[in-house]
């Protein structure tokens, strides 16, 4: 069994004595070639090169973004957490820390333990659990920005993000106006915000589920979510339905529609608008075509009942 090993050396939690130790561990299930990446983009050029029968991506959200879109269809992959949150890993059940994330990985490995994995693409690119536009990708805009003007280029904290958003909600007035249109399934809506997702929960506020689409899941096609204008006195919807009582996707809000289920769909936005993908901004679109591609990967998962030291003090980003 060849194994490559696709480490991130900026991710949050990840130093060259972490990478050696993973790589040993991941060593009892074959052997390993360990690459790590030099600059945006690289490990999809790595998951692309031949040779490989598991590509490991170890890192954030980002890198297992890129690991994906680099893997040929039908590629065995797997994903260890290191990033600031890491929900692609949380959603399939791994640990937080990465050295208990890998026991079970290896483990997963040797038995032949995957499943099978269907991935959202928008314009092209894939993704492995939400994609979005409006105020959110407005944030990771901003966060963005900040991250590229840090020296270590590591990614701001979760409050940063929030903060962000604030600030892009006081830019507008604190309202949400409509800016772009939703087809869908034959429908046709008017949104100021829209989230896509591949599984729940959507992302995570440290270590609480953000539930904008609670009803996705990697066996069923795309979920989405899209608000309608939401002037002052509405916003109390977004933090309510993402984190405590997301009543929206029993259809309960006419201000907040809910798709499930969706294998394609298409935003057109009035300007140009920032698009995010697996909470990764990717500049401003005034278009996106989102399908889903089921059976893309094989991915590996922990098999039932396994479990690994420390899982339950795990803590996102270590």
């Amino acid at each position: 069994m060849d194994i490559r090993l696709i480490a991130n050396p900026i991710a949050t939690g990840v130093t060259p004595a972490l990478i050696d130790r993973v790589a040993r561990e991941l060593g009892r299930a074959g052997e390993v070639e360990v690459r790590t990446t030099e600059h945006a983009g690289h490990a999809a050029e790595l998951a692309a090169e031949p040779g490989a029968d598991v590509l490991v991506a170890m890192g954030g959200d980002g890198t297992a973004n890129e690991l994906v879109n680099g893997a040929p269809p039908g590629s065995t992959v797997a994903v260890l957490p290191a990033g600031a949150t890491s929900v692609f890993a949380r959603q399939l059940g791994l640990p937080n820390r990465p050295l208990d994330a890998a026991r079970l990985v290896t483990d997963a490995i040797r038995a032949g333990h995957t499943q099978s994995l269907g991935l959202g693409e928008a314009n092209g690119r894939m993704f492995t659990f939400s994609a979005g536009m409006g105020l959110e990708a407005e944030a990771m805009r901003l966060v963005e920005e900040e991250r590229e003007l840090r020296a270590d280029g590591r990614r701001p904290s979760d409050l940063r993000v929030v903060r962000a958003a604030l600030q892009t909600l006081r830019s507008d007035g604190f309202t949400l106006p409509e800016r772009m249109t939703v087809d869908a399934g034959g429908r046709s809506m008017r949104a100021s915000y829209v989230a896509v997702a591949n599984h729940h929960p959507y992302t995570y506020f440290g270590r609480i589920p953000v539930r904008t689409a609670p009803r996705a899941g990697f066996g069923t096609a795309l979920d989405v979510a899209a608000a309608r204008e939401l002037r002052t006195r509405d916003l109390w919807r977004l933090p309510l339905y993402g984190l405590v009582w997301p009543r929206h996707a029993r259809g309960g809000d006419p201000r907040i529609a809910y798709l499930h289920d969706v294998p394609e769909l298409d935003v057109t936005a009035d300007e140009p608008l920032a698009l995010q993908l697996d909470g990764e901004y990717l500049g401003r679109v005034d278009r996106v075509e989102l399908r889903y591609r089921p059976d893309r990967l094989r991915v590996v998962t922990p098999r039932p009942g396994a479990s690994a030291r420390g899982r339950g003090r795990a803590r996102a980003g270590t």
